[in-house]
C-alpha cells in the first residue's frame, strides 16, 4: 500500500513548529536571540550602520532600533558619527558586548547540538540536503550550497 503523501500546509506547519522549536533553545541566560544575533554582526564587521544591519537581521527597522536601544542601555554596542560622512552614525560593539556574543555563540551551539542529536548523521545530512532543495530550488545544480556556521540566526526571513 502506496503512502499517501502529505500537503504542503502540513509541511509548512511542522517546519515552522520546528523554526519556534529551536529558536527557544537559542539563545543565552543573558540576552535574547536577536540580541545575540546583532552582536555577532558587529563581530564580522564593527562599525555599521543600522540601516546596514536590518535585512543582515532579516527584522524590521523598528525592531532593530529597539535592539539598538537595549544594546546601548546595557553597554554592549556604542555610536559614533561616521568620520567619512558626518550624517551617518556607526554601531560598535563594545568589550562587554564581544563578550556577550561570546557566550551567546557557545551557549546557541551547544543547544542547537543537543537538540540535532535526536538525528544520525546521515538523517541530519539529508536535512540539509531537503532544506537546500528548498531554499535553492531556483538554482542551477552546478552552484554551491552557500551554508555558513559563522550565524546562529534562527527566525531570519527569507
Amino acid at each position: 500500500m502506496e503512502k499517501a503523501s502529505l500537503s504542503p500546509a502540513v509541511l509548512y506547519e511542522k517546519l515552522e513548529q520546528t523554526t519556534r522549536l529551536l529558536g527557544a533553545k537559542v539563545g543565552s541566560r543573558s540576552i535574547g536571540s536577536g540580541q545575540g544575533r546583532y552582536l555577532q554582526l558587529l563581530l564580522s564587521g564593527d562599525g555599521i550602520s543600522q540601516t546596514e544591519l536590518v535585512p543582515l537581521l532579516g527584522v524590521s527597522p523598528s525592531t532593530a532600533s529597539e535592539l539598538t536601544d537595549k544594546l546601548l542601555a546595557a553597554g554592549h554596542i556604542t555610536r559614533a558619527k561616521d568620520p567619512a560622512d558626518k550624517r551617518r552614525v556607526l554601531i560598535y560593539i563594545t568589550d562587554s558586548g564581544k563578550e556577550i556574543a561570546g557566550s551567546f555563540k557557545n551557549e546557541s551551539a551547544a543547544a542547537l547540538q543537543e537538540a540535532f542529536a535526536v538525528l544520525s548523521a546521515e538523517e541530519q545530512d539529508t536535512m540539509h540536503s531537503l532544506l537546500c532543495a528548498l531554499c535553492d530550488g531556483d538554482k542551477p545544480a552546478a552552484i554551491p550550497c552557500p551554508c555558513a556556521e559563522s550565524m546562529i540566526r534562527p527566525g531570519k526571513r527569507l
